[in-house]
C-alpha cells in the first residue's frame, strides 16, 4: 500500500506532461499535470494564512507518510506478508475518497468523462504499472530494512532519467548525468554498507524502481495533455489499480491467505488495516495542499527530509542498524538529490509555459 509513491506519481509538477500517483515506492510526479484553481481545499489568499496552511499541511504530509510506512511495515511484518492485498486494500478507500469528494461532495471540480475506449487504452495500461510498481515496494519490506529501503529511494532519479531517455523523452546535459552519477555513488557506498543485504530485496526494490520509472514515461506518452486535478486523477486511476491488484492476489495469494489463517490477522486488526487504508489517501490529500501552497519542488525536498526520518524510525521502532558506511553514502546520494531536483527545476522555469486549458463547456467533456 505504498500509496507514498502513488501521490508523488499522481501529483505532478509541471515539469513535463504527470499528474502522482510518485517517489517513487517514489517516483516524483511529472505526468498529469494538476489544474490548481478550482478547488475549496485550501485557504484563502491572505498570505499569512496561506503561510500557516503551508507549514502545516507540509508537517502533516512528512507525519502521515512517516506514519504510514510504519504502519504497512507492521502489517506485512505481523503475519499478513501479502502485498497485493495489502496495496489493493489501500487503493480501493482511495478510489473511492476520491469519488465522494470530486462527486459527491464535489469539493474538487471534476472536468472530464472518460469513454470506455480511454480508458482500457490508456488509464488501465498506467494502472497496471502502477500496480506492479505497489506490489515489489511493498514486496520489498519483507526482506529489507525500512532504513535500506528510504536510502535505496534516493536512487529513483537514477532510473527515471535512463527511461525517459530510452524513451527518447527527455535529453539529459551533463549536469543532470553528474548529479545522478552522484547519486549512483552514494547510493553504491550505502549498499555495501547494509549488515542486513538481501540480493532478492535489493532486486526487488529496484524491480520496483524499474516499473515506477516506466509508469512514468507511458503517463507521460499516453496521457499527455491532460490536466487533471489530483484528486480527480486518482479517481480514474485507483480503481484501474485496484482492478489489476486483486486480479494478482485472486491467483497468487487468495490461497495462501485462506489456507494459513492470514484472514485471522484482518478480523484481529481492523484499526490497523482501516488506519493504512486512510493514511493512504490522507498522504495524496496533503500533497497537493502542499503543492497547491508552496510548490512542487516543496514536495520532493520534504519527501527527503521525510525519507530520513523514516530512517531513524526504523531504527528506533523495529530495531534496525544502519552502519557509518551507509550513513555516508545515504548524506552523498541525498546532497546529490538536492542537486538533481535544482536542475530539473531550473529546466522547467526555463521551459515556455504551457498554453492555457480552453474551459470546458457544460458538463464533463468525455476523453
Amino acid at each position: 500500500m505504498m500509496v507514498d509513491r502513488y501521490s508523488r506519481a499522481l501529483l505532478s509538477s509541471a515539469a513535463s506532461p504527470k499528474a502522482g500517483l510518485q517517489e517513487g515506492p517514489d517516483q516524483d510526479p511529472e505526468n498529469i499535470q494538476p489544474a490548481l484553481s478550482n478547488s475549496h481545499l485550501v485557504a484563502g489568499t491572505h498570505p499569512r494564512a496561506n503561510l500557516i496552511v503551508a507549514a502545516s499541511s507540509s508537517l502533516l504530509w512528512m507525519l502521515v507518510s512517516s506514519w504510514l510506512i510504519v504502519v504497512n511495515k507492521q502489517l506485512l511484518s505481523g503475519g499478513f506478508a501479502y502485498p497485493m492485498a495489502l496495496s489493493g486494500l489501500g487503493m480501493t478507500f482511495s478510489g473511492v475518497a476520491s469519488y465522494f469528494v470530486c462527486r459527491v461532495f464535489k469539493f474538487v471540480e471534476a472536468k472530464r468523462t472518460m469513454t470506455y475506449r480511454f480508458y482500457c487504452t490508456r488509464i488501465l495500461p498506467v494502472g497496471f504499472l502502477m500496480a506492479l510498481t505497489l506490489l515489489f515496494g511493498n514486496l520489498a519490506y519483507l526482506y529489507l530494512t525500512v532504513a535500506f529501503i528510504q536510502i535505496l529511494k534516493a536512487f529513483t532519479p537514477v532510473i527515471t532519467m535512463a527511461a525517459l531517455f530510452v524513451a527518447k523523452l527527455e535529453r539529459p546535459t551533463p549536469r543532470l548525468i553528474a548529479s545522478v552519477v552522484v547519486i549512483a555513488i552514494g547510493t553504491a557506498i550505502a549498499a555495501a554498507g547494509e549488515l542486513n543485504f538481501s540480493l532478492l530485496g535489493l532486486t526487488i526494490m529496484m524491480l520496483s524502481e524499474v516499473f515506477e520509472a516506466v509508469r512514468l514515461v507511458m503517463t507521460q506518452k499516453l496521457l499527455t495533455g491532460l490536466r487533471f486535478h489530483p484528486i480527480e486523477g486518482l479517481m480514474y486511476l485507483a480503481p484501474a489499480t485496484t482492478l489489476w491488484l486483486f486480479l494478482g492476489s485472486l491467483f497468487l495469494e487468495l490461497p495462501s491467505i485462506l489456507g494459513s489463517g492470514a484472514l485471522l490477522v484482518v478480523t484481529a486488526n481492523p484499526v490497523s488495516f482501516c488506519l493504512a487504508a486512510v493514511l493512504g489517501f490522507g498522504v495524496n490529500s496533503m500533497a497537493y495542499i502542499v503543492i497547491q501552497t508552496s510548490s512542487s519542488l516543496t514536495l520532493k525536498v520534504l519527501g527527503t527530509v521525510k525519507n530520513a526520518i523514516v530512517v531513524l524510525l526504523g531504527i528506533v521502532l523495529f530495531n534496525e542498524h544502519v552502519s557509518g558506511t551507509q550513513l555516508v553514502g545515504y548524506i552523498i546520494s541525498a546532497l546529490a538529490f538536492f542537486w538533481y531536483q535544482q536542475i530539473k527545476m531550473q529546466q522547467v522555469h526555463g521551459k515556455p509555459a504551457p498554453p492555457p486549458e480552453s474551459p470546458p463547456p457544460k458538463g464533463s467533456p468525455a476523453i
